[in-house]
């Protein structure tokens, strides 16, 4: 309890000296809390129940209780390849106090969940540091190292160096230099070759030494073990004045490595560009108005409750979901929907978190705060999805825990092949070097992973969140789509859809009798009338003997009766409807008619219903134009949802209505059995138990929390022609998948041969490897800068 009230407090930042606080003293004075200081650290933390287990992989699951874990997000930077994830996640999950760590290369993200009582994130990132990788907070700006900038500049001024005069020394193949030469110019060669090795390599080195001893080496493996045996190999043939020295491979190689990783960090930071602007969204300062700051003053968003009072103005995002209490102003909802649509919102407007202010000034009252609210949700979905792996990605991953071991076992075995044919030791020694260098784990490492968070950032800036990375790849082979009907197709909201009136009956009089006749009522549907009537601005009449009935209201007006009300309660006398009434609305479904009668004479006819969405029309015709079959299920009767049917043109075959929700997960399974892939999109709430059936399950946001359900994707526009969007975003993005995967296969298929063969030096050999890599990201930077150009469906 101690431990949580100084964690409320912005005044402590840490918790590894919550003890040396005055709160803490003054608690085991009072005897609230024991006193430990006499004991030993076993037996205090022999007391605590259940004790932390001792985890060994990343597999393992947070235990039932776990109230006292806290998670620890954060940022993680100079990832070279998968192998480095593996480590660090390795590295945490083995550390006192680490409950469950997960690292993912593509993103640069970590997540650590830890017992505070046993560890600190001071200590949590100087594990990672340890490796190698310069950790922060999720929340703080990525800095670009000095220090990794100097070692770069020192490493590539020396290694020119060093080129030049090695090509000095090359020419004793061809001309007679004396051992004296050969000394004078081997000995710089020599010095600088050293400080690019062990200073510039330092941090590949250090990598490669922790990844050994985690048992998960990665491609720092090969290329520290390329340089130093280059190194080694030269050294030895510098005591014995030979010419054979190759501390420009060595050096070469080094400057290749660590310059090819900076260009790819760059491209893989704007792959990653829209992800980072989007967690950025979040303000670190509100404006909470209280008794004694009436105008507002600047805390830390961590103060701000649920009730409290807070102003934003122009320019400024909006840091919870709330009801707007004061002023007006013009705002822009698109990092959340997706629409660039400025939309003004006026007092008791309902606002979401991460809306940005255009113009004007409002005070909003918090609903809800932090990680409940709409853009907290967002955001904690995306930290979990790009924190999991899709079983392709892990079947590779898999596979690459033994590449590295294969290529070195295949280099080894490279040189004593040579050596045994009848080459000479240099000769075998260049192949085997070869061949360690040139093969690439990381092009096969990055080929999936890379290519999914780019479509999650793409996604995220429709307005479409991805729950589940495995919803591209379940995008294949998709050919049947199944909708619900209410709040998917349709708005789910009850609403007048218009009036019909006799020809000798203006429908101004009525709306205005209508309107007096139902302005005291507390029926649902009397509130909707009546708010439709005051948005024509029509004035309620004086009506004289209002009388409710269980079916309907009565009145006199003008010396005449009216009555309101179902059909039967407004005439008896004639069943048949007047034949000015119109059943059919175009775009809705008419759910409920309200008649209104004349002295015992049907005058007019107002129609309830639930309106079609703009566009669902449109959008059932692109998927059957792109080979989708389309199915309508509904728990309404089957007459309205046959009529939604023949709207947006689903075959009358293909509508069901009446459905009980398993009714309706039967009737997706029904889809499976006979062969085929089916998607189903609904609104997340009562059709979870048919979307957690299908193949891919669908939410159209409505309102409630974005993630709810099973959905792998939620729609945050709030209408289902999204789904438009996601599929051909899912196509390009498995294509891009596809293409990385070949490109990785045939390069190392092709290379690792031709190394052994003997047809390239170390340095091409590096050089490959490096391009293999770049290019990979490269074209997955390729799909970034299509889709934003692609403006989504609106």
């Amino acid at each position: 309890m101690v431990h949580a009230m100084l964690m409320e407090s912005d005044e402590y930042k840490d918790t590894k000296d919550f003890k040396d606080t005055d709160l803490y003293k003054q608690c085991v004075a009072a005897g609230i809390v024991p006193d430990t200081t006499k004991e030993t650290s076993e037996s205090w933390e022999a007391r605590l129940e259940p004790p932390a287990p001792e985890l060994s992989g990343t597999d393992s699951e947070v235990p039932m209780d776990a109230g006292n874990f806290l998670t620890l997000n954060l940022q993680i930077q100079n990832m070279w390849c998968p192998a480095c994830a593996w480590l660090i996640e390795t590295t945490l999950t083995r550390s006192k106090g680490v409950v469950n760590a997960s690292c993912n290369f593509s993103s640069d993200r970590g997540s650590v969940v830890y017992d505070p009582v046993k560890t600190s994130p001071d200590k949590i990132y100087a594990a990672i540091e340890k490796l190698g990788y310069p950790a922060a907070d999720i929340n703080q700006k990525a800095s670009k190292s000095r220090a990794e900038f100097i070692r770069i500049c020192v490493t590539l001024f020396l290694t020119m160096n060093v080129m030049m005069l090695s090509w000095s020394i090359y020419s004793g193949f061809f001309i007679e230099l004396s051992p004296h030469a050969v000394q004078l110019l081997a000995w710089p060669v020599f010095l600088m070759a050293t400080v690019v090795v062990f200073y510039g390599g330092y941090p590949i080195h250090k990598r490669a030494l922790a990844g050994i001893t985690s048992g998960f080496p990665g491609m720092e493996t090969l290329v520290s073990t390329g340089s130093f045996s280059t190194y080694t190999y030269s050294l030895f043939h510098f005591y014995r004045g030979s010419i054979h020295l190759y501390f420009d491979a060595a050096s070469m190689l080094i400057l290749l490595i660590l310059t090819g990783k900076m260009l790819e960090q760059t491209a893989k930071n704007k792959i990653s560009e829209g992800l980072w602007k989007f967690f950025s969204l979040v303000p670190q300062k509100v404006r909470i108005c209280a008794d004694q700051f009436p105008r507002g003053r600047y805390v830390s968003i961590k103060q701000l409750s649920q009730g409290d009072a807070f102003l934003a103005e122009e320019g400024e995002i909006l840091a919870a979901d709330g009801i707007v209490t004061r002023g007006s102003a013009v705002i822009d909802e698109s990092s959340i929907t997706g629409e660039a649509k400025p939309a003004n919102v006026r007092p008791q407007d309902t606002v979401k978190s991460g809306t940005r202010i255009i113009s004007g000034k409002i005070q909003i009252t918090a609903v809800k705060v932090g990680e409940d609210s709409i853009l907290g949700r967002m955001l904690a979905i995306m930290e979990n999805s790009l924190s999991e792996k899709t079983a392709q990605t892990q079947r590779f991953e898999d596979i690459l825990k033994f590449f590295v071991p294969s290529v070195i076992g295949f280099s080894i075995v490279t040189y004593f092949f040579w050596m045994l044919y009848g080459l000479t030791s240099y000769e075998a020694f260049n192949r085997g070097i070869s061949v360690m260098v040139i093969s690439c784990p990381c092009a096969l490492g990055i080929a999936i992973p890379l290519a999914l968070v780019a479509g999650v950032s793409a996604a995220g800036k429709k307005g479409i969140l991805v729950r589940d990375f495995e919803a591209f790849e379940k995008v294949n082979g998709l050919d049947t789509i199944v909708f619900d009907k209410t709040g998917t197709l349709t708005t789910g909201k009850l609403k007048v859809l218009g009036m019909d009136t006799a020809n000798n009956f203006p429908a101004q009089k009525a709306w205005q009798i209508v309107h007096a006749m139902e302005q005291e009522s507390d029926h649902y549907i009397a509130h909707t009338i009546s708010a439709f009537a005051m948005a024509m601005n029509l004035p309620p009449l004086d009506l004289e003997d209002l009388t409710y009935h269980s079916n309907g209201i009565s009145c006199q007006y003008q010396d005449k009766i009216y009555c309101f009300g179902s059909r039967d309660f407004v005439n008896k006398s004639n069943p048949a409807d007047p034949s000015f009434i119109s059943f059919a609305r175009q775009g809705a479904q008419v759910i409920s008619t309200v008649f209104l009668a004349q002295d015992d004479t049907i005058v007019a006819a107002v129609h309830l219903g639930d309106a079609m969405k703009t566009g669902v029309k449109t959008l059932v015709a692109d998927l059957y134009k792109r080979g989708l079959t389309c199915y309508l299920i509904s728990g309404d009767a089957e007459r309205p949802t046959l009529a939604a049917g023949a709207f947006v043109q689903i075959p009358a075959e293909n509508a069901h209505g009446g459905l009980l929700p398993h009714e309706k997960a039967e009737f997706i399974k029904t889809l499976k059995q006979s062969g085929k892939k089916v998607a189903m999109v609904g609104d997340g709430v009562n059709d979870a138990p048919a979307m957690g059936q299908s193949d891919i399950a669908m939410a159209v946001h409505s309102g409630l929390n974005p993630g709810e359900g099973v959905a792998a994707i939620t729609l945050m526009q709030e209408t289902p022609v999204q789904i438009i969007d996601f599929i051909g975003l899912a196509t390009r993005v498995n294509r891009k998948v596809k293409q990385n995967l070949i490109f990785a296969l045939v390069y190392n298929i092709i290379s690792i041969p031709v190394a052994a063969g003997g047809f390239l030096n170390p340095i091409i050999a590096a050089t490959a490897m490096l391009f293999s890599s770049l290019s990979v990201t490269c074209n997955t930077l390729l799909l970034v800068k299509q889709e934003s150009k692609n403006k989504p469906v609106s």
